[in-house]
């Protein structure tokens, strides 16, 4: 009953973080001095070259732009606003408006309107609606987001039947994407990072055994499956996977059914199971003989997490410090178009972009923006498509590019470890990067 009590708390305190989304700024300035890269090991990338793509960088200096005029480009963006999503939701659009005054307010001298609309973490029903308004009301270009799967298929489901770019900036299901003219996945499938992880544990870190557990659900299944079949075809083994529901409150008894006879656990679960999978995980001793690995970041790792418990139980916290993740961006990329992002956002936030989703929904922007420039600001529904697809783009998050007529890109992606800076925050510092990784999945 105690661990259950306890565990509940911790729940409490992941809901009550998602809610105030994670933006402030932090109480020291030290974090505004991105951890050392010097780690970072770019891996051999496939020889892939698109043809017709042109190179396009967006310019951080909006005080040398001109004064846009004209009909406003008017961009929508579904994120959750509120409910369980609530702090992805405001990362993103704290980095789209970012990214909106990077560009100076424009893109190709028309000035940019981003219509926000609140999902609420409710049913896919309420992001079809919102997408819905956008198009008939608003008259919006195109749309970015939503995030989560549901929505994502069910506002893919109705701008089939429009036809204007929807851009999705978190790893989406390859089959969502690839039947449908309009949609673009810029920040890949949910194949490319665990088959990323399954290629770093056993070439790098040399393990051959190990053990998987997951959240019961597509979500869950869809990270682990691309991990196991990395990891198995390399001539790794699998030597046992559990399936949790959500919520689990309580894991010693998966713990329990593991044999110590392995090198790593692999795992993802989000939120509140989250705590309760990492506390179980110390409190049990597993972490003095076993890592815990995530197959996927999202929620499971990120900042927020260890953050819950450095209030709460901050041993299991420290006893996250190290712990490895597959990541679309981490802030300690070294190079001088991400350290220009790095720089900026830590002047207008007061904080270095330590969420994930800050590099992607800000790429996703900086990348349809490209697009329209390439087109001089026509932004016809067919051209500006073909136009997303032509594109060779090179952000914050690296280069990705669309390739063989894939509506999913072609992008570079990382490993990457929780640290704790010096002001007592926690983030993720870069300790490996994979270039140009496929939508189908890393094959190194």
């Amino acid at each position: 009953m105690r661990v259950i009590t306890t565990l509940l708390a911790l729940a409490l305190v992941i809901s009550l973080v998602a809610c105030n989304g994670g933006g402030a700024a932090p109480s020291s300035p030290a974090a505004s001095t991105p951890p050392s890269s010097s780690a970072s090991q770019p891996a051999t990338s496939p020889s892939a070259t698109p043809s017709a793509a042109p190179s396009a960088t967006p310019s951080a200096s909006p005080s040398a732009t001109p004064e846009p005029t004209g009909e406003p480009i008017k961009i929508g963006h579904i994120a959750d606003m509120t409910g369980v999503e609530a702090l992805t939701g405001q990362q993103a659009d704290m980095a789209m408006k970012f990214a909106v005054k990077q560009l100076g307010g424009q893109i190709a001298g028309r000035p940019i309107q981003i219509i926000l609309g609140d999902s609420q973490s409710a049913s896919p029903q309420a992001a079809v609606d919102i997408a819905r308004k956008m198009v008939e009301q608003d008259h919006v270009v195109a749309i970015i987001g939503p995030t989560q799967i549901p929505h994502k298929a069910a506002v893919a489901d109705y701008i089939k039947t429009v036809g204007i770019p929807l851009i999705f900036y978190s790893p989406t299901p390859l089959m969502m994407i690839q039947d449908n003219d309009w949609v673009f996945g810029v920040i890949g499938t949910n194949v490319g990072l665990p088959s990323i992880m399954g290629d770093y544990i056993y070439k790098d870190l040399g393990y051959r055994r190990v053990h998987t557990i997951a959240r019961d659900d597509a979500s869950g299944r869809s990270f682990i499956g691309p991990f196991a079949d990395s990891f198995t075809a390399l001539g790794g083994e699998i030597v046992s996977q559990q399936w949790a529901p959500q919520p689990t409150l309580d894991y010693s008894t998966y713990f329990t059914a593991m044999s110590d006879d392995v090198d790593a656990i692999v795992a993802w679960v989000s939120g509140a199971d989250a705590i309760a999978m990492w506390t179980a995980w110390y409190e049990m001793g597993v972490s003095a003989k076993i890592p815990l690995i995530a197959a996927f970041h999202g929620s499971f790792t990120d900042y927020p997490i260890a953050e819950a418990l450095r209030d709460t139980k901050p041993e299991v916290a420290q006893a996250m410090i190290g712990a490895i993740a597959p990541m679309p961006y981490v802030y300690s990329i070294d190079t001088p178009e991400n350290n220009d992002f790095v720089a900026a956002w830590t002047a207008e936030y007061g904080s270095p972009p330590r969420h994930s989703v800050n590099g992607d929904a800000t790429q996703a922007l900086y990348l349809l923006a490209a697009a329209i420039k390439s087109l001089n600001g026509d932004t016809t529904p067919d051209k500006l498509a073909q136009a997303i697809l032509n594109l060779d783009f090179t952000g914050p998050e690296g280069r990705q590019y669309f390739k063989d007529g894939m509506h999913v890109a072609t992008k570079d992606y990382y490993i990457g470890k929780i640290v704790q800076l010096d002001n007592g925050d926690f983030a993720y510092d870069l300790v490996k990067t994979y270039q140009a990784v496929p939508p189908t999945g890393w094959v190194g």
